[in-house]
Formats: C-alpha cells, structure tokens, sequence
C-alpha cells in the first residue's frame, strides 16, 4: 500500500474531537477522492498524511504509513499540495533559484513538459508575478521532481476557472499515466470526483460515512448526506435544514443526524461500519431507505 491509515483520530489541545476514528487505503497508483463540505476534515486528513498537523491539532490515537514507513519519515513518497500553492513558493525567493534548490533533477525538461516558459526572464521573476496557473505547475515541478509518487490534492481546481479546470486535470491525468502516480483528490465538486477517482470516501464533520467505487457512490448513494451532496450538486432544493456544527457542539453520533430527514432515535449511537475501509458505510437508517434521487448520468 502507498498510504495506510489506521483508526486514525485528531483531537485540538483542548480534548474536541475534529477528526475519526478513521480507516483509509491507498494502493499504488490508486486515484481516490475524498468528498464533503468545508469542515468536514478533509484537510486535516491530508495534513496528518504527511504528518503536518496544523498548530493547536494533535494526533491521539491510530496510525499513518506511507509506503511501509511511519510518517512522516516516508514524507519523500509523499507531497501534498495545499489549496493556496503560494505555501510552497516564497514570495522573496525567484523562480530559478526555488526550483534549483528544492528539486535535484533539472529543470527545463520538467518546466517544457508542464507547458512552462524555459528563458532566463521567466525564472528570474517571483511567485506574484506570474499567473495562478502557472503558479500551480511550477508547484506540481517541485513536488514531482523528487519523486513524489502520491500526491494529496487539496481542492486544486477549486480556484480555476472552467477552462483552466479542465487542462489542469488534464494535466493530471498525462502525468499520472507517465509517472504512475496515486493520488488522495481533496474536493467538494463531484463531478471532478468522477472524473479524476476510481474510489470516493466521503467525509461530514470529521466522520467517513460512506466509502465506496466512484460508480457506486454516485450513482447508488447509500448515506442520507451523501444523496443530499449529489441533490445540491443538481441544484435540486434541499430536504433538510441546519449546517455543520463546530466541533465542541456536535451529537454523539452521526454527526448528519441534526439536519438527517430521515433521522430516527438510533442515529444518536453510532452503528458500526459496515464494510471495508474500501467499500462501506455507517448508517442507522440507510438498508431502509429508497433513494428518491434519479441515478448519476454516466460521463460516458
């Protein structure tokens, strides 16, 4: 496996709960999305991936391995780009000597394979003055010249527009088919989720509900939250009310449960997960439920 997560849990300093128990494969050159709301955990899920939590967020139970290796020592195979690339370029530092001296391969090959000016003018200026686009590529060169083999994608998309969208998964799929690489794709769209994942895991307030292969989930969602994802992503009108709540003020539980249709007395104790950490679900109510949603349109 490229990525093992064991009953992993992340908890703030002050003992609130923001993230699992949770369990999670990746095998190698597996493509997976993780799916949810903001504050659902998607983020802190990578960010305990490469065994950089953010300040105030410990680890307090479970495990994390990447290639057979405890993170972070196996941080080499792994490299997370953060939805705001500007993390990984210094604003002070030009674009030559960043990439020079973060990367070991040269670097005009990768600079003309990702469609990037290779003259001196280019790598002379700063990350602000180039584009986002370019921005985002120049970040890909230095995750993927040292070798990176999965990569976590926090929302990469999510700042692009529809054009640029579409050429950078492009992108991601040439590079994915000549490097064989595996990535965790971190986002809120669905329709990116189909395009760029064999496998989706969806995620609500710190909780895997439902995890399963891209064609299951979204054409027989099984979770109440995960058909009200793909009704929102139709804008079709909302059967519920509420949102998700902070972390200090969740339900034992399932934490849809508040704003769950179909919620009944048993939702307030968790059921046990049903399946595999590749294939599952936990639901009280789901086996009972007919999903009144119509089925996802394959992109066939």
């Amino acid at each position: 496996m490229s990525l093992v997560i064991r009953d992993l849990e992340l908890r703030r300093c002050d003992g609130v709960r923001l993230l699992g128990p949770l369990n999670l494969n990746l095998a190698p050159g597996e493509r997976v999305a993780l799916v949810g709301e903001s504050g659902s955990g998607k983020s802190l899920l990578a960010r305990a991936a490469i065994g950089a939590l953010p300040t105030g967020v410990k680890k307090v139970g479970g495990s994390v391995t990447a290639f057979g290796q405890a993170v972070p020592q196996a941080r080499p195979g792994v490299a997370w780009m953060p939805q705001d690339v500007g993390l990984l370029l210094h604003p002070l530092v030009r674009l030559g000597d960043l990439l020079t001296t973060r990367t070991s391969a040269p670097v005009e090959p990768w600079l003309q394979r990702l469609g990037l000016p290779t003259d001196r003018s280019f790598l002379k200026r700063f990350p602000h003055q180039i584009s986002g686009g370019q921005r985002q590529r120049v970040a890909l060169i230095l995750l993927l010249a040292p070798g990176a083999e999965l990569l976590l994608l926090d929302e990469p998309t999510s700042a692009l527009d529809p054009e640029a969208q579409g050429a950078f998964m492009a992108l991601m799929e040439e590079l994915r088919r000549e490097h064989g690489l595996g990535w965790l794709w971190i986002t809120h769209d669905l329709q990116v989720a189909e395009t760029m994942a064999e496998r989706i895991v969806v995620l609500y307030g710190g909780e895997a509900l439902e995890a399963g292969s891209t064609s299951d989930v979204l054409q027989k969602p099984r979770h109440p939250y995960t058909q009200r994802l793909q009704a929102a992503h139709r804008g079709l009108p909302a059967s519920e009310t509420g949102f998700l709540e902070a972390p200090q003020e969740r339900h034992p539980g399932c934490p849809f449960q508040p704003r769950c249709p179909q919620r009944r007395l048993s939702c307030s104790q968790w059921a046990p997960w049903q399946g595999t950490a590749e294939i599952g679900l936990r639901c009280e109510t789901a086996s009972a439920l007919a999903s009144s949603i119509r089925p996802w349109p394959s992109s066939s």
